[in-house]
């Protein structure tokens, strides 16, 4: 668990280097109105004890509240509250850990059985039992949801399972596989019988879960309210209420936190540290298994951008070393052409960046038939990354100088998502890729419909799941890094920062590196 708090006075020696820098693009539009909160109002907040109800602001909030269909690792810090996962990923170890489970093993090469806690119960007082669990899974495969969710994808790695007792399942897998595990350390067990009544549409407006919050109020693309579960058996949280408030912009998160409308503001700009640190705010400022990925071709539908030439051409138009230092304020890791950060599974250290060189760019163009550029059509998401519309109009910015206009489209959150659900965004794109419970062959260019950009890659990847042994599967994920970067499937900029900034008066709080919230009990 990623625990660093970065105190008031601590970081701003570090930070005066950053603040001359000169900036390759421009800061996020808007400046936050100045609003300083008082220090006699700060000693007097803390003194009262915790607020009854905390307030996030975020750049972007789910649009579904589903356990199991959320798409995005920074969904997380509000699933988390309101659900429990069968297992967990140890962030110290690497392993996958119990938590609602008491146990969960590979009995052979494909067979694995799991037991389940007794007297684990819902919000609604139903009990989590295997033939409940077994309910939910039929469910949930047998639903075909409107909109907003993946289709639940969880179980694709098994044949089938089987119900053993009240508590004991077991698992046969398709095939002996390397991630056996990450189906527990990623479900979260839905009430059964409330999903049978009101469907997976219904369960989006009525979620139930096992975690320490239990669903209070929603109003889509402006609030999600979470009330404590006085029943946790973990113990009840300090904090009586957490409600997630829909704040795209970061001028006007900083300016909330500033005015005490709210109480952490998510996402924070590095160019505003210095003044929250001087009002006496406290910063989080911690990494994530989550990598600023911008996708080029991921369908394979751009004949320009199906030459490996006009890929190259592009990553080495880009000053990787100015935007990470400018954009993300060097809070976060630099990546070096592939997904994972040093220390993640497959990390290759022979792999490097594209160095910066407009000039071998432009050569790269002309051989491929496009000495005078050409244009093509981009999409940026807003609020849902730390600074991704800053970083999507630097990168276009950069490749205009060698000739390649991108015309960049700015979808709302809901459909940007149900775009990517749909395989209809546009030849450029931008995603936080997740390596959480992943490895160094994480890429969107994965197969499209019946067909796929590159065969060969899926090929090597599929392979290379099969290999039991850790470190001859690991020596060959390296080699599929090294060939995701030869071939230019994607700039790969950075781990995207946690920074948080809180107001005082709060709990002990700490977050983790797939952006989950931990809340002190009583």
């Amino acid at each position: 668990m990623f625990r660093r708090r970065i105190r008031t006075l601590s970081i701003l020696a570090a930070l005066l280097a950053l603040l001359v820098m000169s900036g390759c693009v421009a800061a996020d539009t808007g400046a936050a109105p100045s609003g300083d909160m008082a220090a006699d109002e700060m000693d007097e907040m803390a003194e009262e004890g915790y607020p009854e109800e905390m307030i996030i602001g975020m750049g972007a909030l789910p649009v579904t509240l589903v356990g199991n269909t959320v798409p995005s690792l920074q969904s997380r810090i509000f699933s988390k509250l309101l659900y429990d996962t069968l297992a967990v990923l140890n962030e110290e170890t690497g392993a996958i850990d119990p938590v609602l489970l008491e146990s969960m093993e590979l009995v052979d090469d494909l067979t694995v059985r799991i037991v389940i806690k007794e007297g684990i119960a819902f919000h609604n007082g139903e009990m989590l039992t295997a033939p409940g669990l077994a309910k939910s899974f039929e469910l949930l495969r047998d639903a075909d949801p409107q909109k907003f969710t993946w289709s639940f994808r969880q179980l694709n790695d098994y044949e089938s399972y089987e119900v053993i007792d009240d508590y004991t399942m077991e698992f046969t897998l398709l095939e002996p596989i390397d991630r056996w595990a990450n189906l527990f350390a990623n479900h979260m067990p839905l009430a059964p019988d409330h999903l049978e009544a009101v469907g997976l549409d219904g369960y989006i407006e009525e979620p139930v879960g096992t975690g320490p919050y239990k669903f209070s109020s929603w109003q889509r693309d402006s609030y999600i309210t979470l009330e404590r579960w006085e029943e946790y058996p973990g113990g009840v949280p300090v904090i009586e209420k957490v409600t997630f408030r829909h704040m795209p912009e970061a001028a006007v998160r900083v300016a909330a936190l500033k005015s005490g409308e709210i109480h952490i503001a998510a996402h924070v700009p590095p160019d505003q540290i210095e003044s929250l640190t001087a009002d006496g705010f406290e910063l989080y400022a911690g990494d994530s298994m989550q990598s600023m990925y911008v996708g080029i071709n991921i369908y394979g539908r751009n004949e320009i951008l199906n030459d490996v030439r006009v890929r190259q051409a592009m990553l080495y138009a880009v000053d990787l070393d100015g935007m990470w230092n400018t954009i993300a304020g060097g809070f976060g890791t630099k990546l070096d052409c592939q997904i994972v950060a040093p220390g993640g599974f497959g990390y290759n250290a022979d792999v490097q960046t594209y160095p910066y060189d407009p000039e071998k760019a432009k050569a790269l163009l002309t051989e491929a038939g496009y000495p005078e550029g050409f244009t093509i059509t981009g999409s940026a998401t807003t609020g849902r990354y730390f600074r991704d519309r800053t970083f999507m109009d630097a990168l276009a910015a950069q490749w205009a100088q060698v000739g390649i206009t991108v015309e960049m489209e700015y979808p709302e959150s809901s459909v940007w998502l149900q775009e990517l659900i749909d395989q209809t965004l546009p030849p450029i794109m931008n995603i936080g890729l997740n390596w959480y419970l992943a490895d160094n062959t994480t890429s969107m260019w994965g197969p499209v419909g019946d067909s796929s950009p590159d065969p060969e890659f899926l090929e090597m990847r599929a392979a290379k799941s099969v290999i039991a042994d850790p470190v001859a599967r690991e020596a060959v994920v390296r080699d599929i890094a090294a060939y995701i970067c030869d071939n230019a499937q994607a700039l790969h900029a950075y781990t995207i920062p946690a920074l948080y900034a809180l107001s005082p008066g709060l709990p002990e709080l700490s977050f983790s590196k797939s952006f989950e919230i931990f809340i002190p009990t009583e």
